[in-house]
């Protein structure tokens, strides 16, 4: 039976929530406590909804095939995986899930034992467990069925918008992050070339050369330790100041919803402010 487009977006929100409730499980096991696992605010996780419909457009034509559902739902969802985590990367410069440290990974966004995962997963979902969902829902009064999709996808669009704008507002985090560290190894750089070349040199100076030589190495001391604090000052009173602010406790919460988030983009500007939130109870 062909499915209407409230049935293809009601079977996408049940498999984003069925997919945190595993990914919810799974992650609080591990941490020893309670994460609300997920790159949204609600129960909700889009790339499980999204591989579930994609492995579902493949295969259900193919449904009594195991063989078939199990590579062709490992091939598409890997897929899918693939771009999803390459393309929140290149827009939010953190990596929301890496298998960097898993064996046969690619660039982290993918591995082995996650392709082989989706591939099972296909085929429980495609010859077993949608049946029965696609039953009930099929049996579903359609006033009803397009009431319920209608408010999820309002509740939905609100939660991923705020979510997206916490991303960005991380994004921004690292970048100042990072650009103050620039700004540091640059006057740090300028400051060890004055000292080489006035040093190297230093044995040919008169004594009111070497005290100018030395004065000016004192000032340049001087000044690098006052633009750098001047520096760290301002972005400390930012990150103060965001930390005030509702965008702040967002991007804290996104931390802790993503507990293995990383950045390879900025790697030391994302450890110290992981540091600055642990210091921030």
């Amino acid at each position: 039976m062909a499915y209407t487009v409230s049935t293809w977006f009601f079977f996408f929100y049940f498999y984003c929530f069925l997919g945190w409730v595993w990914e919810t499980c799974y992650v609080s096991v591990c941490q020893g406590k309670w994460v609300n696992r997920g790159f949204m605010h609600g129960p909700f996780l889009p790339i499980y909804g999204s591989g579930a419909i994609v492995v579902l457009w493949f295969t259900l034509p193919f449904r009594t095939k195991a063989v078939f559902v199990f590579f062709a739902g490992m091939f598409s969802a890997t897929v899918l995986e693939y771009l999803t985590g390459a393309a929140m990367e290149r827009i939010f410069h953190v990596r929301y899930w890496d298998y960097s440290d898993k064996p046969l990974n690619v660039n982290g966004h993918i591995c082995a034992s996650s392709s082989l995962a989706w591939g099972v997963f296909s085929v429980l979902l495609t010859m077993y467990g949608h049946s029965v969902i696609e039953r009930g829902v099929l049996r579903m009064n359609t006033n009803l069925l397009e009431f319920i999709v209608l408010a999820l996808t309002v509740y939905i669009s609100v939660d991923m918008s705020a979510s997206v704008r916490e991303a960005l507002d991380l994004k921004e985090i690292l970048l100042s992050l990072e650009q103050n560290s620039a700004e540091f190894r640059h006057i740090q750089k300028h400051f060890e070339v004055l000292s080489a070349f006035y040093g190297s040199s230093i044995k040919e100076k008169s004594e009111a050369g070497l005290r100018k030589i030395n004065s000016a190495i004192g000032t340049g001391k001087e000044m690098y330790g006052r633009i750098g604090a001047s520096s760290r000052e301002r972005f400390q009173e930012k990150l103060e100041n965001k930390r005030k602010r509702k965008e702040y406790t967002g991007i804290r919460s996104l931390l802790r919803r993503n507990p293995c988030a990383t950045s390879k983009m900025h790697k030391q500007a994302f450890d110290n402010f992981q540091e600055f939130i642990r210091n921030c109870k």
